[in-house]
């Protein structure tokens, strides 16, 4: 009588190491993309009202989350922590280009 055992790993998703590189390629959007919020910020005070909205400081806030996402996937690398790391990295110059 042969016995089988069934293994849990799962061979589909992405490895640590590739999450944890996605992950440092995603700090670099971050920064990129707190670049151009900055750039989007600046063009805002001098071409509209001189006061920043609150969309901007939404912006801000979302490259923080995005900033702590992409730590938190460096120490525990998630396939949801990059995804939302990536989400808010490109939702913060969105959010200052609405203001």
């Amino acid at each position: 009588m042969e016995t089988t055992t069934a293994t849990t790993d799962d061979t589909t998703g992405p490895t640590p190491f590739t999450l944890r590189v996605t992950a440092s390629f995603g700090l670099l959007l971050l920064l990129g993309c707190l670049v151009a919020t900055g750039a989007i910020t600046l063009a805002d005070s001098i071409d509209g009202d001189g006061v920043g909205g609150m969309f901007i400081v939404a912006g801000f806030w979302a490259l923080v989350a995005g900033a702590l996402a992409g730590v938190a996937a460096l120490i525990v690398p998630r396939r949801g922590l990059v995804i939302a790391q990536y989400c808010l990295a490109i939702a913060g110059p969105f959010l200052a280009l609405m203001d």
